[in-house]
């Protein structure tokens, strides 16, 4: 019968291998939307226009109003919006009082949950932008 020896220990022991963690690459962050256009039907509504498609679910029409300055009259967003396509929302508008600027201009706050479907991208707003634009 052999017996083990303890002092016995091998030239080239088997080395472990470590696995190697692969991780994926850190993925960009959201692209600020951008509005290229903008259309203003005096007490009826207003269209915004964006450089990619957008996601309307959380949009806050309220956070949307346009000074109709030479008429003196303000409007607010209300309602849900509807996309007209996938880059463009209407957003029904009522009004609120009056204003004295005298230009028409757009102000919208950046809570106004408008944002883009690829990344996530949210709309910064404006503040008084001058109608029509561009």
């Amino acid at each position: 019968m052999k017996t083990a020896r303890l002092d016995y220990i091998p030239k080239n022991p088997a080395r472990r291998r470590r696995r190697q963690v692969v991780s994926s690459p850190t993925p960009a962050p959201p692209v600020a939307l951008t509005l290229v256009a903008v259309e203003f039907d005096p007490s009826v509504s207003v269209t915004l226009t964006f450089d990619r498609d957008i996601d309307i679910a959380s949009l806050v029409a309220a956070d949307v109003s346009v000074d109709d300055g030479p008429e003196s009259i303000l409007y607010r967003g209300v309602g849900l919006g509807t996309l007209l396509t996938p880059t463009t929302v209407v957003i029904a508008l009522v009004e609120v009082g009056g204003q004295s600027a005298l230009l028409v201009t757009l102000t919208a706050g950046a809570e106004s949950g408008i944002v883009a479907v690829d990344d996530g991208g949210t709309w910064a707003g404006t503040s008084e932008l001058e109608l029509p634009f561009p």
